[in-house]
């Protein structure tokens, strides 16, 4: 496969990137070889130029498919590299939200900060059993494998847990010691796991410490050893502790905080048992408040004390010796604030007024001023003399936080050894699970002697984890018979040399310490001569001489010199431990003792050297000869054993939920090895296929003929052909082994074939439609054209007409247009000539007329104007013009005066006039207006009259149709036809009718008196001396018979009664259909006056024709029933007729012989005698010894309820209480003790289970309650209890039947907890929906081992357990209850295996889930047991079920999801969508903000927060009282049971 394959257009690659580490790109154009660059195009859209070097060809690692982003295991991914393990981590985590990842035998966790709810019982129970690679990875997964190997191999188990502070590995451990304690059953002892999990929170108080990266980070390792013993139930435990971090007590850095202990103290200071201790806030000591934050988030010092008390309680720590160890943490406490003066260069003093080294003295019960003393001198010794001497503040205050310290590393030893002795058993140990919490690969600015030490750790844990992995490798090789090849991996040996070898640094660093002025600078340059020039890891800074690097396995780390030797000596002033020694503070004294029983000077400080100081020191052991040795015990007690790793990352710095800093986490994946994990599985052949896997997800690219029956050749034959290069798989004996990126390569060709065949189905399809519409429009194609045809040429000869007639008739009137035009112009322009001659002429008429009157008038003007100058001259006529000036203007006057006054007249004269002329007018309008209103009133009326008239004599025509097809139909086929009502044959079937139900009645009659004589015939051959009322006996024979007369006389009655109810029905459906007819009719009316007349018409043919056929098959029906019945009838007569014969023979015979002596048959009373001490020999038959296969197969249901009742009724019968609750108390005692000793086996409890509910309702039957006795028989009332009221017993014998109703439920549960996963979710019915994925090294295995178990399977345990219970008489209403219960726990079982299996949330799984529903329903439905409930419990399956097929982008998506779920949580809805995973590639995950669309959407949901559903629940049971028709007196003993020592009575 070359690299122009692979890197072709589209494809997608990583590249390097200094924020993301790694960033997706894809490929613009082919890679051909030889290109010195690759143009890549980034997701953002940036186009990039990578370019490769000839020499390596570094061609960028190329991307998994999309099918394989987000796998539960990283071994699956078809490329392992550094980008493929980050983008998967990535993908699990930020989008669906899973902390848990497989990487091979590694469980990769990454701390989320958030608490999830994935860690409950429930989901404990759901892991238990489970192979580990058939559910998600989970912490619960590995512990639950290392149980199962720890039980199946016999040997014992290791689960490390490493990684950085702030990772999780503290709740890691804390988790998978739960599950072991919740899993495993105590031993004899009792809460033995609580006591192994209370030891957690009093190491975490003492041994965990606020950090800048972790609020509860552990700063001391820890393995603990859980014990179990031969049934694998926890015994114990062991625990042992590795370096803890001293130099914390009495210095924190900023932020940081003390031992959480400390807190605890300061907070529950105002406690009165604490008064004593005289403590306060922990801001006023000196060893709490230097990290300057006393408080946690989200932590409540107090009440973390209480919890930790009650651990102490728990593990036997009484309140007296937990006020000694919090006495002693007060102490330090009080030394931390002790102050130092200083006096001089090398003297300093205390005051003896210091009151918290009085406090300090008090507490630990020695004198204040000896250790004053001691405090601020030392005692020097020589061969010759001792001396004492003082010491500088400095040393002073280094030499108090030193005492501090070693005060504090004795209690936290002495808390273990405490710890360990109460979580130690007698009982022997056979097998331990060890849980390994320790520190990680750590790296700071400033690294000291604890960094080296946690990571010389790490480098032993990585070896020994890289020969695990390896060795795993080669055994699975070698197994499958490969070729083994010598994969080239990492080996820290060289490094773990320089560190604990000979002369290596550990060793220096010890010999440094025996030097009497040995000092860190002079151990720095003998590390530089020794070390430096011989070993590759060691390195030295260039600029500094006081330092050192190691090249880890991990990173390479500077570690600085100073302190190292004072912390490998570990020094403290023995003359202050010697104070304490004779303190009388008995626990004080016991954190010495081993001083006493092996002294030592280690504790001194001397300079000067001799014989005896010299030996004196060399007896003591270094801290970093201690660890060592530690260690390698470790390391000793891992190999020993099978380990599981757990390695946890801390996926930021900002304790932010749920994000991923790329760059941190690859780092830590770097240290913790999965990244080495990957690399040497990527050397090999990390993909791994059983052959019948790789059949089933290859088989499409198969042709018919290349499949074999042989699976094994034909994949053999398959990959020869797709990989040619066969160094590129191997065949082992059950897998195929493919190196990287082959199945990537199988998948390309897969997914080319598959989406080749979709193009090549939808071709097929199309054409086949294309055919399909061809062939059904050929016909209308062809008549469509000639019609055209046609059409084309009566448009083309109608074209041609008209345009002769229109060039025809345009010439014609062209011809007219110009005649017209022609003698139109000659009239105008004579028209306009004549007037412009006539207006020429009278122009110049009226221009003379005119100059003629102007003379005229100018000659008269002249005249006029001499007059009136001479008038002008007299003053007459100035006089005369006024005068006639007054006169006028008093006439005008006048005429104004008049005016008005006429004016005001006619005003009110008109006035009213008009109003009334107006109101008129109104009155006018509305009459015209009503006019018109009657005038089209009556033309619509008219017009409805007119229309009426049609209608009607439509209506008509169309009943004359109907009776003319009426009798062309009858005159068609007149034989077919029923009769008529009314008409001849009618009433002649009437007749016949009525005459068959005289003769019925007759005979009944008949029937009646044999009866009644048979009757006398059988009392006449009783005997005369038992029921004799008179002598000849008659009058007895005539009472038997009139009972029987009446008893056949009722019968009739109530046969009558029904049979006219049933007339009555059957006329009540006539009349109804009779209802339904006629409104049917007034439809087709009404819709046939809207269509056309030949529509009407066929339209009537057909309802007539359907009319005419249902009455047929009407008829055909009554006749068939008509017949059934007579047949019925004459076979009851004959057999009447011959039982009649019988008993008249009989008669015949009794009267023929001379002397028959009959005895009446006895009367049993439905009571069992039995001796006082027959009660232990009945209940051992009985119960105990009885076998509840054959009795229910042969005996009457509730045999042994009857058989205990009726000696029940005996004893109330001679009424002795003693007897009756003897065996009432002794029957309850044996049935409690069968169900205990046989609770495993369904058929027992079910037997009894029936039973005991059959005796619970005799008692209450039989009671005489007036209730109860109505349902009873008068015989049955007859046996009443008469002497004893048992209503107490009947409570009791119903909390038995309670109890016994749980232990079915539970053996149930146990039968189909194997077959549920399997049947309902892993098993393909519908084959080939569902495609085998590409898996890693965790396999998924079958949950059920045998061959492939279906529906049909568990449905047949179902129906077993169903069929068992009806054969032992258990009431219906109590098998449909426990169908219920059966019915949940499938619904809760499958759901939460649904919910905790990526694998199994697709879309193709949905529909699988669906067709296994179905399944169940229609086993409901062939047991009518529909209504029971049990459907309804399926509920949440089915919703859960659509939501995997249900469409998933949009908001209207979302929802619809929200509107149809309603059976399901918020929690769950979100996991599902969280866990969907495409099968194929032609699918899609769901996006992120589609899965916030709908939390939002539900976050007002008022419900459960759990994830899981409650397998362990059961419903509510009711005991429906249902009373026994079986008669007491019928019962028969059979002789098998052995109870020939009770007698009927």
């Amino acid at each position: 496969m070359a690299a122009s394959e692979l890197y072709s257009k589209y494809a997608r690659v990583w590249l390097p990137d200094a924020a993301e580490v790694w960033k997706s790109a894809e490929l613009i154009k082919d890679y051909t070889p030889g290109d010195l660059t690759l143009t890549l195009q980034l997701d953002d859209g940036t186009e990039v130029e990578y370019k490769i070097d000839p020499k390596t060809n570094n061609l960028p690692p190329l991307r998994n498919p999309n099918i394989l982003v987000g796998e539960n295991d990283l071994t699956a991914l078809s490329y392992l590299h550094e980008p493929a393990v980050l983008h998967n981590l990535k993908v699990r985590f930020v989008d669906s939200r899973l902390i848990y990842t497989y990487c091979g035998i590694v469980l990769v966790a990454i701390n989320p900060y958030e608490s999830l709810p994935i860690y409950e019982a429930d989901i404990i129970s759901a892991y238990s059993g489970q192979n580990m690679g058939d559910m998600d990875p989970h912490i619960f997964a590995v512990a639950e494998e290392a149980y199962k190997q720890m039980a199946r191999d016999e040997r014992n188990q290791s689960i490390i847990v490493s990684g950085e502070s702030g990772a999780g590995k503290t709740v890691s451990a804390k988790y998978a010691m739960r599950y072991f304690a919740t899993v495993s059953c105590s031993s004899g002892e009792a809460n033995v796991e609580e006591r192994v999990l209370a030891s957690s929170p009093i190491m975490e108080a003492l041994g965990n410490a606020k950090t800048t990266r972790n609020d509860n980070s552990s700063r001391f390792g820890k393995y603990i050893e859980i014990g179990f013993d031969k049934k694998h139930c926890i015994i114990g435990a062991n625990v042992r502790t590795y370096l803890l971090e001293k130099s914390r007590v009495v210095f924190q850095a900023h932020g940081e905080r003390n031992y959480h202990i400390f807190y605890q103290l300061c907070a529950s200071s105002h406690l009165p048992e604490f008064k004593t201790f005289k403590l306060g806030c922990a801001d006023d000591f000196h060893y709490t408040n230097q990290g300057q934050s006393p408080i946690i988030d989200g932590v409540d010092d107090a009440k973390e004390l209480c919890n930790t008390r009650k651990a102490f309680l728990l593990l036997g720590i009484g309140e007296t010796d937990q006020m000694s160890i919090y006495q002693i943490l007060a102490a330090i406490l009080h030394l931390s604030n002790v102050e130092v003066k200083d006096q001089s260069a090398d003297r300093c003093s205390i005051s003896p007024d210091n009151i918290h080294l009085n406090v300090f003295c008090e507490l630990m019960g020695v004198p204040c001023e000896e250790m004053a003393h001691w405090l601020c001198h030392r005692k020097l010794k020589t061969t010759t003399e001792t001396y004492v001497k003082s010491v500088s503040k400095i040393n002073a205050v280094n030499g108090r936080d030193a005492l501090a310290k070693h005060i504090y590393a004795r209690l936290f030893s002495r808390i273990v050894d405490n710890i360990n002795v109460a979580l130690k058993s007698a009982a022997k140990q056979h097998s331990f699970i060890g849980v390994l919490d320790i520190y990680g690969f750590e790296t700071f600015d400033v690294n000291s002697f604890e960094q080296f030490c946690i990571n010389y750790a790490n480098e032993k844990l990585q070896q020994q984890f890289n020969q695990h992995v390896f060795k795993l490798e080669q055994d699975e090789y070698m197994k499958e018979g490969i070729p083994w090849t010598l994969i080239d991996f990492y080996d820290n040996q060289p490094c773990i040399n320089l560190i604990e070898a000979k002369l290596g640094v550990l060793d220096l660093l010890d010999e440094e310490c025996k030097m009497p002025k040995g000092s860190d600078d002079s151990w720095a340059q003998k590390m530089y001569n020794t070390l430096l020039k011989q070993n590759a890891h060691f390195d030295k800074p260039r600029m500094s001489n006081r330092a050192f690097i190691i090249h880890h396995f991990a990173d390479k780390v500077e570690y600085q010199c100073e302190g190292f030797l004072e912390k490998n000596k570990d020094t403290v002033n023995e003359e202050q431990i010697n104070v304490l020694k004779n303190s009388k503070f008995d626990l004080l004294l016991k954190l010495f003792e081993d001083d006493e029983k092996a002294p030592s000077s280690t504790n001194k400080r001397t300079s000067v050297t001799g014989r005896a100081g010299q030996a004196q020191r060399d007896s003591k052991k270094t801290v970093g000869l201690q660890f060592r040795q530690s260690l390698h015990l470790l390391m000793d007690t891992l190999n020993a054993t099978t380990p599981h790793y757990v390695r946890c990352v801390k996926p930021n710095d900002d304790k932010a939920s749920f994000t991923l800093d790329p760059v941190r986490a690859m780092q830590q994946l770097r240290a913790c090895g999965v990244l080495e994990t990957i690399r040497i599985s990527a050397a090999g052949f990390p993909s791994r296929w059983t052959y019948q896997e790789f059949f089933s997800r290859y088989r499409v690219l198969m042709k018919q003929k290349d499949v074999l029956h042989d699976r094994k050749q034909t994949c053999k034959n398959l990959l020869g052909k797709l990989i040619e290069d066969q160094d590129k798989y191997q065949f082992g004996k059950n897998k195929i082994f493919f190196r990287a990126g082959q199945v990537a390569y199988l998948e390309k060709l897969r997914s080319d074939k598959l989406r080749m065949a979709c193009v090549r189905i939808q071709k097929t399809i199309r054409c086949w439609l294309a055919l399909e519409t061809f062939n059904n429009t050929a016909v209308v194609i062809q008549r469509n054209v000639r019609k055209w045809a046609t059409r084309r040429h009566y448009q083309q000869q109608r074209s041609a007409a008209i345009t002769i007639q229109c060039f025809l008739r345009a010439y014609m009137a062209k011809q007219q247009y110009h005649k017209l035009m022609f003698e139109q112009k000659a009239v105008v322009i004579q028209k306009w000539m004549r007037g412009c001659l006539a207006r020429q002429h009278y122009r110049r008429t009226v221009a003379a007329i005119i100059l003629l009157q102007s003379c005229v008038r100018r000659m008269r003007a002249k005249k006029d104007l001499k007059k009136l100058k001479v008038e002008a001259r007299s003053v007459e006529h100035f006089k005369k013009l006024n005068f006639g000036m007054e006169n006028k203007i008093m006439q005008l006057q006048h005429k104004i005066n008049e005016q008005v006054s006429i004016d005001e007249t006619q005003a009110t004269v008109d006035l009213p006039v008009l109003l009334k002329l107006q109101r008129r007018v109104k009155e006018l309008e509305q009459d015209k207006q009503s006019l018109w209103q009657q005038l089209d009133t009556k033309e619509e009326a008219q017009q409805e009259k007119a229309k009426r008239q049609e209608l009607q004599s439509e209506n008509k025509k169309l009943k004359q149709d109907l009776d003319e097809l009426r009798k062309s139909l009858t005159s068609e086929d007149s034989e077919m036809m029923p009769p008529a009502p009314g008409s001849m044959p009618y009433n002649i079937l009437l007749d016949q009718l009525s005459s068959s139900n005289e003769e019925l009645e007759m005979r009944k009659e008949e029937v009646l008196l044999l009866r009644s004589h048979m009757v006398r015939l059988c009392a006449r051959g009783r005997s005369t001396d038992i029921h004799t009322l008179n002598e000849d006996g008659e009058l007895w024979l005539a009472y038997e018979g009139l009972k029987e007369t009446n008893r056949v006389l009722e019968c009739q009655m109530q046969e009558q009664e029904r049979v006219y109810s049933e007339k009555y029905r059957k006329l009540l459906e006539d009349v109804n259909k009779l209802k339904d007819e006629k409104e049917k009719q007034q439809k087709m009316l009404a819709q046939s006056l809207l269509l056309s007349e030949d529509a009407r018409i066929e339209a009537s043919l057909k309802h007539e024709i359907t009319r005419l056929t249902n009455e047929n098959l009407e008829l055909m029906e009554q006749q068939e029933k008509q017949d059934k019945s007579m047949r019925k009838l004459k076979k009851q007569l004959k057999f009447y007729i011959k039982t009649v014969e019988d008993f008249e023979g009989m008669a015949l015979s009794v009267h023929s012989l001379a002397v028959n002596i009959t005895r009446k048959e006895k009367e049993y009373k439905g009571m069992l005698e039995y001796r006082q001490g027959d009660v232990s020999r009945l209940l051992k038959s009985v119960v105990t010894e009885l076998k509840p296969r054959g009795v229910a197969v042969s005996f009457v249901p509730g045999l042994p309820a009857y058989i205990i009742f009726m000696c029940l009724r005996y004893a109330d019968n001679v009424n002795d209480d003693q007897r009756v609750s003897a065996l009432l108390n002794s029957t309850i005692t044996t049935v409690k003790g069968v169900i205990k000793v046989k609770g495993n086996d369904f058929e027992v409890v079910s037997f009894w289970l029936a039973n005991t509910c059959r005796l619970m309702h005799c008692l209450k039957q039989y009671s005489g309650d007036e209730i109860v006795m109505k349902q009873n028989t008068p015989k049955q009332n007859e046996h009443c209890l008469t002497n004893f009221e048992l209503s107490e017993y009947q409570q009791v014998l119903g909390d038995l039947a309670i109890q016994i109703y749980r232990q079915l439920i539970k053996c149930m549960e146990d039968m189909l907890q194997p077959l549920i996963v399997a049947s309902m979710l892993e098993h393909e019915s519908i084959q080939g929906v569902l495609g085998s994925k590409p898996t890693g090294l965790r396999k998924r295995s079958t949950s059920y081992p045998e061959e492939g178990v279906t529906v049909e399977v568990l449905l047949q345990r179902i129906s077993q357990f169903h069929t068992t219970m009806s054969q032992h008489g258990i009431d219906p209403d109590l098998i449909k209850q426990v169908v219920k219960q059966q019915f949940y726990n499938i619904c809760a079982v499958t759901l939460n295996h649904l919910l905790l299996r990526k694998d199994m949330c697709s879309w193709s799984k949905g529909l699988q889930i669906r067709y296994n529903v179905w399944q169940l329903e229609e086993w409901l439905m062939e047991r009518d047991l529909i209504d029971c409930g049990a459907k309804e419990t399926l509920e949440p399956l089915i919703q859960a079920a659509q939501l995997l097929q249900i469409k998933k982008k949009t908001e209207a998506d979302a929802q619809a999801i929200c509107s149809m779920c309603t059976a399901l949580t918020t929690a769950q809805i979100v996991k599902v969508l969280t866990l969907y995973t495409p099968v194929i590639e032609f699918e899609e995950r769901v996006p992120t903000t589609f899965i916030a669309t709908v939390r939002e959407l539900l976050k007002d949901r008022v419900e459960s927060t759990t994830l899981m559903m409650d397998a362990k629940k059961i419903f509510s049971i009711t005991f429906i009282f249902t009373p026994s028709s079986v008669a007491l007196e019928t019962i028969q003993i059979p002789a098998s049971l052995n109870l020939g020592f009770l007698t009927r009575i």
